[in-house]
């Protein structure tokens, strides 16, 4: 037992000289210092504020939590066609926010949407990333907004959020990803012919569809694609989609410059 009191004493020890080597860098948690190694992952924030972190991701860290709306220093606040989309791209200071309670910023175009993000020092997701981060949202009418006239605020359906704490990745908003399709090939591989989801791949795009029964193991999401074209991809669904929207509804038939009233878009980091 007396070893064990020996120990304890040096430990305290330890811990009273460290405080009293430089007690003002531990407090503000500089790296430096012995306790401000020991505490800095504690105080420091890994995702920047409106960010939430995805633990299963590889490529990004962080991703926004809410759609993306258009930042203070934007001179339309809440663009409501393609070319008041322009005048906020086309100033240097306007910039992709991810808040609660605003209104997600619609009629952009993919390119728009990376400029957007690339402003704010983030970016726009892939396709896969996109799925990895909206994983576990809830695909019905009773908790996500895929049944309604119109889109809501940021984060108005707060059992709509994914494991990691992203809201609105099902309905409300399509979201576009920075990926492509071409005469109907989707990262090497030929997607399948239009219909209700029935097998994904690991980013959640379907591999095998029906064009008319409704898979209840993929919450009856539906896949949209062309063969003949170049187009981008949308996730999620829209407020109008019904049963249609979801983690597995994947719209691969909408030209890369479409701006509408139902497509947004988020970041990640």
């Amino acid at each position: 037992m007396k070893w064990l009191k020996v120990g304890g004493i040096i430990t305290a020890a330890v811990v009273v000289t460290a405080l009293g080597i430089d007690a003002s860098d531990t407090l503000t948690g500089k790296s430096g210092t012995l306790l401000g190694q020991v505490f800095s992952s504690s105080v420091t924030a890994i995702c920047p504020e409106g960010m939430v972190q995805v633990g299963a991701a590889q490529s990004f860290t962080c991703a926004d939590a809410f759609e993306v709306s258009a930042g203070t220093d934007c001179p339309v606040a809440n663009p409501s066609n393609e070319f008041e989309t322009k005048d906020n791209i086309d100033t240097a200071s306007c910039a992709a926010v991810s808040v609660k309670d605003a209104e997600p910023w619609r009629y952009v175009t993919r390119e728009q949407a990376s400029v957007a993000c690339l402003r704010a020092g983030k970016r726009l997701p892939k396709s896969e990333e996109w799925y990895l981060f909206a994983a576990g949202t809830p695909d019905t009418k009773e908790v996500c907004t895929i049944k309604s006239d119109s889109f809501k605020h940021t984060g108005q359906s707060p059992l709509c959020v994914s494991a990691s704490g992203v809201y609105d990745t099902t309905g409300n908003v399509w979201e576009w990803t920075s990926d492509d399709v071409i005469e109907g090939v989707y990262q090497g591989r030929e997607l399948p012919e239009e219909g209700y989801v029935a097998q994904v791949d690991s980013s959640g795009v379907a591999t095998v569809t029906n064009g008319t029964q409704p898979s209840v193991l993929f919450y009856k999401d539906y896949l949209w694609t062309q063969k003949e074209g170049s187009f981008g991809i949308l996730r999620g669904g829209f407020y109008g989609s019904n049963e249609d929207a979801g983690l597995y509804a994947v719209h691969a038939r909408t030209i890369p410059t479409t701006a509408g009233t139902a497509i947004g878009f988020r970041c990640i980091k």
